[in-house]
């Protein structure tokens, strides 16, 4: 079931769902719209990328850029990690999706941010969220920091979460704020 605007304003006053900063005109009939940081990396021209590689040795491959507020040019066919303003805390009764917002998608960026967004993220620390961002526009196009890049969609689980994300041992992005982790 997806939350409607009543259900997830009265979880984010009851604190069970944190959106930090949070702005009520940004609650949609039955999601948030969430603001895009002036943080980006990019991975250097010319290296071949292993996924299967350890995180550090990729990192050492990426540019990070922090605009501190200026636009961000993203050229055709360029790929970029970015993230959300908003640092986010959902329950472990909860799960929560990430959607571009339309008005991105056509003038051709597409959003993908991993697409889930795990009972019990941010349970520990409000997390932001790492966004993968694409042109797909002939042309380039000005991303402005604070706009709203993506919509989070809250669905709620038959039953809760046994063990939340924050707490399995394996979870690598519990708590991220200061950068984009790989």
């Amino acid at each position: 079931m997806i939350l409607p605007d009543h259900e997830i304003l009265d979880l984010i006053q009851k604190k069970e769902i944190i959106i930090d900063p949070f702005d009520k005109n940004s609650v949609g009939p039955c999601s948030v719209d969430l603001h895009l940081d002036s943080v980006f990396s990019m991975f250097r021209m010319g290296i071949v990328v292993d996924s299967k590689k350890k995180e550090s040795s990729l990192e050492k491959n990426i540019e990070t850029l922090n605009t501190e507020g200026a636009p961000f040019i993203i050229a055709p066919n360029q790929f970029v990690l970015a993230k959300t303003i908003e640092a986010i805390a959902i329950p472990k009764h909860l799960v929560a999706t990430l959607e571009g917002l339309s008005s991105v998608a056509r003038v051709g960026i597409m959003v993908h941010a991993a697409g889930l967004v795990n009972p019990g993220t941010g349970i520990k620390k409000p997390s932001t969220l790492t966004l993968e961002i694409s042109c797909h526009n002939s042309s380039p196009v000005i991303l402005h920091p604070k706009q709203k890049i993506v919509q989070i969609i809250f669905h709620q689980l038959n039953s809760p979460a046994r063990i939340g994300y924050d707490e399995r041992p394996g979870s690598k992005y519990v708590g991220q704020q200061d950068r984009i982790l790989i």
